[in-house]
């Protein structure tokens, strides 16, 4: 396996060795193929991280109400800047959230609400989102690809710049490794709720790893 693969199992061993009765709740791997078949009307070309990361697994599957759901969501934890998981999309929705996200770009720049406006890029695509109001995304035809966490709104200005996919996933593995995470009550959710969530006395060790990483 390559590094990528190795974090991600990692990553997903850490998960099940929590004592949750939790499920695989990703979708099973797509063959390269498959992904050809999806991905053939895109403007521009995926990297090959991204063909390994959909050849791993194809998004998380729509389980409905589960009282341990955003823990399976974990892959792309985006616990320091909201409460909310940051959901590993399917190929397929992928491709159509890009669609939507590219369609409404158009519109937008028909009417800009403002001079420097910067919109939706046409070689952005998200591999992972909340609503559409924060994104993972990487930028087509680049190999590897940058990964970049936004908020919407402020397309301009990244939460967050990872190297590429397998740095930000070595990011997320040491992390599990040194224990950084918590499982603690989600004081926004239904009764009995749990959010995976860094530990905030070991923010700055998240931030080092982070720039080890991605310096």
């Amino acid at each position: 396996m390559s590094e990528l693969t190795d974090e991600l199992e990692y990553i997903f061993d850490w998960l099940k060795s929590t004592n949750l009765e939790m499920a695989d709740c990703y979708n099973p791997g797509l063959t390269r193929q498959q992904i050809d078949k999806i991905v053939k009307d895109l403007p521009f070309k995926l990297s090959e991280e991204i063909y390994e990361l959909y050849q791993w697994r194809n998004g998380i599957t729509d389980l409905g109400f589960n009282n341990y759901y955003p823990l399976v969501e974990f892959l792309f934890p985006d616990q320091l800047f909201s409460s909310s998981p940051t959901s590993f999309c399917t190929l397929q929705y992928s491709i159509s959230n890009y669609h939507d996200l590219w369609q409404l770009e158009q519109s937008t720049m028909m009417n800009k609400p403002y001079d420097n406006y910067t919109g939706w890029d046409q070689k952005w695509f998200p591999i992972a989102s909340f609503e559409n109001k924060r994104i993972l995304y990487i930028v087509g035809d680049l190999d590897p690809s940058p990964i970049y966490l936004i908020d919407y709104i402020f397309l301009d200005n990244p939460l967050r710049v990872y190297k590429s996919l397998t740095n930000m996933i070595s990011v997320i593995a040491e992390c599990c490794e040194l224990g950084l995470y918590q499982l603690i009550p989600d004081e926004y959710g239904e009764e009995d709720d749990m959010i995976i969530r860094i530990d905030e006395e070991k923010l700055e060790l998240e931030k080092s790893i982070y720039r080890k990483y991605n310096s």
